[in-house]
């Protein structure tokens, strides 16, 4: 199985210069099983979640709410008042299985 294990990072001069000049671009890490998205989630949702893998069971964190995912790290930032915003001031990488 294919794996993302680091997220590659890279600076963003760079990264605009291999852009293409004309249409539109989404840049998101992805492997063949996986895609990588961010979500920003209040201190008590993140810590939970982090300590166990998992956004199911995290106190104040429900299925049933939209919540808004971004397929990159610097667009959710800027979304989330750079981690400034209510409820918003940490930033999670997802890994959303293709299959899904």
């Amino acid at each position: 199985m294919d794996h993302l294990t680091n997220l590659k990072l890279g600076f963003y001069d760079h990264q605009l210069k291999a852009l293409p000049s004309t249409g539109n671009v989404l840049q998101a890490q992805y492997s063949c099983d996986e895609v990588v998205v961010y979500q920003a989630y209040k201190e008590s949702i993140a810590s939970w979640a982090v300590q166990h893998q998992s956004l199911v069971g995290a106190p104040g964190f429900s299925l049933k709410r939209t919540s808004w995912i971004k397929p990159n790290f610097t667009w959710m930032m800027y979304r989330c008042g750079w981690g400034d915003k209510e409820g918003q001031s940490n930033v999670l990488a997802i890994r959303l299985k293709k299959s899904f």
